[in-house]
């Protein structure tokens, strides 16, 4: 079941807002009354942060919520098998990627490269040469969050502004006289690194923001911003029967929704992107968050992990 138009004579209002539903939801349950899809998306995340379940505002029934890529509409039936707070998450993360993945590339398409990267690096010792990095195709699994010291990330003010077109003005400078083969390209593959995540800065404080699946924006906030936010929603959590044990455990982490592995707080890349939405919406009941290494990845084709291994 998905949400359903109704013609304008026809609109019953919404059970929440009051106002005529333009686009009501067909209920998985045996409720007689109209929601928005707006009000029933922001009841069913309401929910889940309450009671670790998407549950009718007005029966309470377990509601399983799934997205369909092919007409990126969420659709919703009745939960007939119990599930778990996370596994529903990382079900709907799973869902959504191949989208998110789709709206990254959108989104550096429009912005641009932040740097050229060579068709062929200069060959090592005994006339091997380095793994060139390549866009990754968009159903590739996204690889573990790489590291950069945060006394080398870059910010706009420490470099050029973005050219017209979307690209880092100038190339990183070549490594000093006599630096050795090895050493260079390890400098060479640390500049692309670095390069990427100040063009993906810059973009973000000239308000260049990328879209998140929600249709909300992604913002570029620090890690401790984000540590900040996460307490706030643990303040709910708290109350929660089912979602306080959890929080007690350590069990509630927050997760980069694309490759699933848990956000460093200790300032290793400095920052992640966040939908401003946090969490209201089904969508990402627990918000969506996105490590700078999976955005440069898959915005930018930029590997951290193997540039800095």
């Amino acid at each position: 079941m998905a949400e359903a138009a109704c013609p304008d004579d026809e609109a019953s209002p919404c059970a929440i807002c009051y106002e005529p539903c333009a686009q009501s939801v067909d209920l998985p349950c045996q409720c007689k009354v109209d929601y928005c899809a707006s009000c029933w998306d922001r009841a069913l995340a309401k929910s889940f942060n309450s009671c670790a379940q998407a549950r009718c505002p007005t029966c309470r029934a377990p509601v399983r919520v799934d997205y369909d890529d092919a007409s990126d509409r969420l659709t919703f039936g009745a939960q007939v098998e119990l599930e778990s707070a996370d596994g529903t998450r990382v079900r709907l993360a799973q869902q959504l990627r191949p989208r998110q993945i789709r709206i990254l590339a959108e989104f550096a398409a429009q912005h641009g490269a932040p740097l050229p990267l060579p068709a062929e690096d200069p060959p090592l010792a005994d006339g091997v040469a380095p793994r060139a990095a390549t866009p990754p195709a968009p159903a590739s699994p996204a690889p573990p969050t790489g590291t950069l010291p945060p006394a080398e990330m870059p910010s706009c003010a420490s470099g050029p502004p973005p050219s017209p077109t979307g690209a880092v003005a100038s190339a990183p400078p070549p490594p000093p006289t006599g630096t050795s083969p090895v050493t260079a390209q390890r400098e060479r593959s640390r500049a692309v690194v670095v390069a990427a995540v100040r063009h993906a800065t810059c973009l973000a404080q000239a308000g260049q923001l990328p879209r998140c699946v929600c249709g909300a924006a992604l913002e570029l906030i620090s890690v401790q911003e984000r540590a900040r936010r996460f307490m706030q929603q643990a303040e709910s959590w708290r109350t929660s029967q089912a979602l306080a044990p959890l929080l007690q455990r350590g069990a509630m982490k927050i997760v980069c929704d694309l490759c699933n592995q848990p956000m460093s707080m200790d300032g290793t890349m400095g920052k992640l992107w966040a939908c401003e939405r946090g969490d209201g919406t089904i969508k990402h009941a627990t918000s969506n968050d996105i490590c700078m290494a999976c955005f440069i990845y898959h915005a930018f084709g930029v590997d951290v992990q193997e540039q800095l291994e």
